[in-house]
């Protein structure tokens, strides 16, 4: 399996006092882990009959989105 390797530079952009104080970064569209973004897993019920079941961490897409939030606080004096 292949992964997405990102480098992410964090620095304070201009702030204000009072201003917004988080960065937020999406990175949408990665194929999920649980169904193999197939968005269901096969099940059975009690006649052994099979069934697609949605799956419960995608909801059925088949894809994940990811959110970073950066929170800017004030540094420490020690």
């Amino acid at each position: 399996m292949s992964k997405e390797r990102r480098i992410i530079e964090i620095a304070p952009g201009t702030m204000s006092p009072g201003g917004r104080m988080t960065d937020r970064i999406e990175s949408r569209g990665h194929r999920c882990p649980y169904c193999q973004g197939n968005g269901y897993l096969w099940q059975e019920d009690e006649w052994q009959e099979r069934y697609k079941k949605e799956c419960p961490i995608c909801k059925g897409s088949g894809r994940l989105d990811a959110v970073i939030t950066i929170e800017w606080k004030a540094g420490s004096n020690s």
